[in-house]
């Protein structure tokens, strides 16, 4: 299966790496060219026990890769995972505007059939206004 995760953060690499670990082709998008640049080349930006051992043999078997180009990664998976930064608002609730942008940008690029899936931190009722920010540029 071809999967695209959108933020290559704590939640989106390991993802990433973990649908690779068990033979996906997974690309992984982020924002940030330093942090693509830094996967690309080697490195890890996080720490989580294991993951860099993990992503060394996904990037090695080529299951894994990593990219800054959202036509690209949209193109690649059937799939697409959220799994960006939902911060704090000033309020205290999340701030969804990274989700929904990402939203945006799978429905600029699909050309076909996507299924999108939310990341887990995002408060009831964030799938609805996914829809709606898909539907908003389809």
């Amino acid at each position: 299966m071809q999967i695209t995760v959108i933020g290559s953060g704590y939640v989106g690499l390991v993802t990433g790496t973990c649908l690779a670990e068990v033979g996906n082709e997974v690309c992984c998008l982020d924002v940030d060219p330093a942090k693509i640049a830094l996967l690309q080349a080697g490195g890890i930006p996080i720490y989580e026990p294991g993951l860099d051992d993990m992503v060394h043999r996904n990037v090695a078997a080529g299951r894994l890769h990593f990219t800054t180009d959202v036509a690209e990664s949209v193109a690649f998976g059937d799939i697409q995972f959220i799994a960006v930064g939902t911060p704090p608002d000033e309020d205290g609730s999340a701030d969804l505007q990274y989700v929904l942008a990402a939203a945006r940008n799978i429905g600029r690029y699909m050309d076909g059939y996507k299924v999108v899936v939310d990341k887990s931190t995002v408060p009831v009722g964030t799938a609805d206004k996914v829809r709606a920010a898909l539907a908003e540029v389809l």
